[in-house]
This record gives structure tokens, C-alpha cells and sequence, in this order.
């Protein structure tokens, strides 16, 4: 169940979610190369740390799990900025068995832009909450 602080991130990323979304294409401030390659390699050293075991981390592995989506293709089934937010306030994504995480918003941030780096579709557009300084 969640407590008070953790209602209280999750309506904080929820705004954080909408003035994104309501940016108009002018005002938008995408990564600069240097920060987009530095959050995908901190990305990829978490995603080698805390995901390598269950879940494919590259763009053509297997995943050792069978049960656990490659992370490619994580992105497709989850909002990023709600999977930021949820890894941020503890609320546990993915299946029971899945450790719960507590991470910094710029270890989530860093962890999203790795998961945009290695999909097919292309890189993100707008910064979360915690990347927008």
C-alpha cells in the first residue's frame, strides 16, 4: 500500500508528466550530445547491475529469463515517465517476483534513456521531472 510521500511523488511525476506533454515543440530541451551519451552509459551500467540477470540488456540478446521481456522492448509496454516515477517511489513494476525499486530520478532518468537508446524507435523527446534543471 502506498504511503503519504510515496501518493505524494506519484502526483508530483504525474504533473510532471502533463507540462511535458503540453511543451510546445519550441520550447522542448532535448539532451545535448554530451548529456544523452553520458545518461545511456550510466543507463547501461545500471541495466548491467540490477537487470542483466533476468532480462536481455543489449538490442539482439536473450533474455536468460524466459519470462522476462528483453529490455528493448520494455518501452513498449510501459509510459516512460511512469515507469521513472514508479521506479523513483518503490512501487514495483513488472511481475511478483521482481525486486522492488528505490532509485534517484537520475538513476531512473539515466535507466529510460538507456532503454530509449537500445529500441528500435527511436530517442526521447522530453526531459522528466528530474533531468529538467
Amino acid at each position: 500500500m502506498l504511503n503519504i510521500y510515496q501518493t505524494v511523488a506519484a502526483c508530483l511525476v504525474a504533473l510532471g508528466i502533463a507540462a511535458c506533454a503540453t511543451q510546445s515543440q519550441s520550447s522542448l530541451q532535448p539532451f545535448t550530445p554530451a548529456e544523452q551519451v553520458a545518461m545511456v552509459e550510466a543507463g547501461r551500467a545500471i541495466a548491467t547491475t540490477h537487470c542483466r540477470s533476468c532480462h536481455a540488456i543489449a538490442r539482439s540478446d536473450e533474455s536468460p529469463r524466459l519470462d522476462a521481456p528483453p529490455l528493448r522492448d520494455v518501452l513498449e509496454r510501459y509510459d516512460s515517465s511512469a515507469l521513472a516515477g514508479n521506479l523513483m517511489i518503490g512501487v514495483q513494476v513488472g511481475h511478483p517476483e521482481m525486486p522492488e525499486f528505490h532509485m534517484s530520478p537520475n538513476d531512473a532518468d539515466a535507466l529510460i534513456e538507456y532503454l530509449y537508446s537500445i529500441r528500435k524507435l527511436g530517442q526521447r523527446h522530453c526531459r522528466t521531472l528530474s533531468s529538467a534543471a
